[in-house]
């Protein structure tokens, strides 16, 4: 089974049921985060700000209906998934409140419990995908720039030497001394603004979205001509470390 790319909290106070719980976890998911109680759970939440939040009900310090109503105010959309041995009834009222999605019975069945994860995932895609458009909406409201590129770091594997040069580097071996990978680039780059001519000898973003792609890129152009004026180049990486946008500016 291949693993879902995404983190889950996990909170279980008896740990007799939280370490073969988490062990099962560890097949499915990318990375787990472990809480014996609502309170550590909670620091971890915010911490780490997971995309799943799995937990028991009762148990001590803070359970984990107040600890759901917690985070629940902090995100309205998180997945939140809540195990017990008690009986569902008892604690209807307080899920629906909260807006818990799933409500998992032990023993814990392995089908019901890849059901709430494939259920929970498909939130989680909703949800990025939700939040990508809300940034980018952003981004075209309030800049109004010429042209934006947005382009997938994913799918980002080659640059070549106008790319190195555009920004003082000499090889392939000093910009990974310096950025390790691309999101450290542009997230370092971000707050920075360059002149950028289409025409001049270092006009190396055809050729990076030729090199990487031009199906992984979208283009929003705004510009009157985009072939006449130099630009001012800016970056905007997006939340979620996955996407970035070339912000163009045409200089009149």
């Amino acid at each position: 089974m291949e693993k879902y790319p995404i983190k889950v909290l996990y909170v279980e106070d008896e740990i007799i049921v939280r370490e073969p719980f988490v062990e099962m976890l560890n097949r499915r998911v990318g990375q787990i985060y472990e809480a014996a109680n609502g309170a550590e759970g909670l620091e971890l939440y915010r911490k780490y700000k997971p995309d799943i939040v799995i937990a028991d009900i009762k148990m001590p310090v803070m359970d984990g209906l107040t600890m759901a109503a917690h985070i629940r105010e902090e995100d309205p959309f998180m997945p939140i998934i809540i195990t017990t041995a008690f009986e569902f009834t008892e604690y209807l009222e307080k899920c629906i409140e909260i807006g818990v999605n799933k409500f998992l019975v032990k023993p814990l069945e392995r089908e019901a419990i890849d059901k709430a994860l494939l259920d929970a995932v498909k939130l989680v895609e909703f949800k990025k995908k939700n939040e990508d458009y809300h940034e980018l909406l952003e981004l075209l409201l309030d800049f109004r720039h010429r042209i934006i590129i947005i382009i997938d770091l994913t799918k980002v594997n080659s640059f070549d030497t106008n790319f190195l040069n555009f920004f003082g580097l000499k090889s392939h071996d000093e910009f990974y001394e310096q950025y390790h990978d691309f999101v450290t680039f542009f997230k370092n780059n971000s707050q920075n603004s360059f002149v950028y001519d289409p025409f001049s000898e270092y006009a190396w973003i055809n050729s990076f979205l030729d090199l990487n792609g031009i199906e992984n890129n979208i283009f929003f152009n705004f510009s009157r001509s985009s072939d006449k004026w130099p630009y001012v180049l800016r970056f905007h990486l997006f939340d979620n470390d996955t996407k970035v946008g070339f912000i163009l500016t045409a200089i009149d």
